[in-house]
């Protein structure tokens, strides 16, 4: 069996199932290593959170940006 095969598959599924199969198949992707930039950048932003220095999503004003 091809990709093509479980494309098709897919393709037959009702939409409220896409989720499970989604879940399913999001398993079996190997995972990668994360760059040393990303691993700093994560750092960085734990660092920010526990400190308090991040802004809540909802106070930032979009329109001025």
């Amino acid at each position: 069996m091809g990709k093509a095969v479980l494309h098709n598959l897919i393709d037959l599924l009702n939409e409220s199932d896409t989720d499970v199969i989604y879940k399913i198949l999001i398993k079996f992707i190997p995972e990668t290593e994360p760059l040393p930039d990303e691993i700093k950048a994560i750092e960085r932003a734990e660092k920010e959170i526990a400190n308090g220095d991040v802004s809540d999503f909802d106070s930032i004003d979009w329109g001025t940006l």
